[in-house]
């Protein structure tokens, strides 16, 4: 909490950091969306060191209509959430702060959209594809969110499928790469069926609080069963785009890091009843495979660029500066883990 010796600069960015929810999305969307760029230069074999401050401008121009997103639908869920008697961060807001938060978003998001213009047309139209996907999602009268599976193919095209996108296209024109047409098959096949699964997830764990409002999600519209369903058919279509990934990307350490993933998941559902699911909303539960997204198959693809190209170790130094606290969170697990398997070790030795 701020006291009275916080300078008004520091409030004023804490503030905004609190209205746009930074904490709810920075990790777990970007992280995996930088994995993409990771994963592009890998597969197009060339050093990311003179990436880096085209990277950058990337996400900048993602975090500003991350920004724009979140104040976007707290701003429009305000009524629902009262319903549902929800908290919400905007609630009692004023209207011209909200405006000029939204506007300031839009004026920075037609500048990196006119940039990405003059890299390829593609850019262009996968960036604002992600803007409009949002705005239908939200903004009524359209309000995709309350049209059932409407809102589960905005939600998913504009968290992941147009981003994903957007940064493997972008990457491989700055590399100067050929068409990469396998490549973006692969990325748009595995962002459609984890962005499907990630918004089942929220929809199943929000079911109660959106029939109580009258939200008309996918899950409310057609029941918990349903969205069960579709969820694992997504993780179907999932599962498919990542290993065409990997084939693809002949990335050694991304295998490793898949088989490392597995196996302090496998002791989380086991040793320390922390339940896997694919989207269903359970308890202490785990999502299956999103740490792999954040953590491990990001910092497994830089290790490998370092090793190619030296210089790549101070994108690896950056990433870990920029997501090094979430990627701490989970591998800290892993001394529990050692633990565990150094207890069995004993008892298999006085055993003997």
């Amino acid at each position: 909490m701020m006291d009275n010796r916080t300078p008004p600069a520091a409030g004023a960015a804490y503030a905004l950091l609190r209205m746009a929810r930074a904490s709810e999305w920075w990790a777990f969307k970007f992280a995996p969306i930088l994995a993409t760029a990771y994963a592009t230069a890998a597969f197009a074999q060339v050093p990311l060191w003179p990436l880096l401050p085209r990277l950058l401008l990337l996400l900048l121009a993602l975090t500003v209509g991350a920004t724009y997103v979140s104040v976007l639908n707290d701003w429009t869920d305000r009524a629902d959430d009262h319903a549902a008697g929800k908290p919400n961060r905007l609630a009692g807001q004023s209207p011209r702060v909200v405006a000029a938060m939204l506007a300031g978003c839009a004026a920075a998001g037609l500048w990196a959209g006119i940039y990405f213009w003059q890299v390829s047309p593609m850019s262009a139209g996968l960036y604002l594809g992600a803007w409009v996907a949002y705005s239908l999602y939200s903004l009524p009268p359209v309000r995709l969110k309350v049209r059932g599976g409407w809102g589960l193919l905005a939600d998913m095209a504009g968290a992941h499928l147009f981003p994903q996108l957007l940064t493997a296209a972008l990457v491989s024109q700055w590399a100067g790469a050929a068409a990469l047409g396998w490549w973006l098959a692969a990325v748009g096949a595995w962002a459609v069926g984890c962005g499907l699964r990630n918004i089942l997830w929220h929809q199943l764990g929000d079911a109660a609080n959106d029939a109580r409002a009258g939200v008309g999600t996918f899950v409310v519209r057609h029941g918990e069963p349903a969205g069960r369903r579709l969820a694992v058919a997504a993780l179907v279509l999932e599962a498919v785009g990542l290993g065409l990934l990997l084939y693809l990307g002949r990335q050694p350490l991304a295998y490793l890091a898949l088989v490392l993933y597995g196996s302090i998941t496998y002791l989380r559902a086991r040793v320390w009843q922390q339940p896997v699911v694919i989207a269903q909303s359970r308890a202490g539960q785990h999502l299956l495979l999103n740490d792999y997204y954040e953590v491990y198959y990001p910092l497994a693809l830089l290790l490998g660029q370092a090793w190619h190209h030296p210089a790549d170790a101070g994108v690896l130094a950056l990433h870990i500066g920029l997501f090094g606290l979430h990627s701490w969170h989970r591998l800290r697990l892993w001394g529990a883990a050692l633990a565990v398997l150094g207890g069995k070790m004993q008892r298999l030795l006085h055993a003997d």
